[in-house]
């Protein structure tokens, strides 16, 4: 599915969960039952002790970059796309939004936001959250 320059993911039996948490405020990710570790994208099973018994559990929303990039848009727009470690363990690639990429820095703190697309889809993203340390990294330099 597009909606308007960027391609959309096709919810599924088992995405929507996750597809659809960002309604409550709250991003659902994958979680196993029996080894408790995190699973994303989601999965049938387990992808580390192959166990079937997984669910979605909240996560905080609050992270680290760890790293980023800027993807090539049409014509000269492009987006900054970034790997994020969640506080609890999930590692997640997602839109960087409402930031300069002069301002990205491994480590640098963000949290979550979302964009209702539609019904079915509210997008998880994130953006770079305000940090006394990463302030005083940046008045140290200047």
């Amino acid at each position: 599915m597009v909606h308007g320059r960027r391609v959309l993911p096709e919810p599924t039996e088992l995405t929507a969960a996750h597809w659809t948490s960002g309604a409550s405020g709250r991003l659902l990710v994958q979680r196993c039952l029996q080894c408790r570790r995190w699973s994303f994208p989601p999965v049938p099973n387990c992808r580390h002790c192959w166990s079937g018994t997984l669910e979605f559990e909240p996560v905080g929303g609050k992270g680290a970059l760890t790293s980023w990039a800027g993807v090539p848009g049409p014509r000269t727009q492009s987006r900054l796309v970034g790997i994020v470690d969640l506080v609890e363990g999930p590692r997640l690639m997602l839109g960087l939004v409402e930031c300069d990429p002069d301002d990205l820095r491994v480590g640098a703190p963000v949290r979550l936001v979302f964009e209702n697309v539609d019904d079915r889809i509210w997008l998880p993203l994130a953006e770079l959250e305000e940090s006394d340390l990463f302030e005083d990294r940046i008045e140290a330099v200047s």
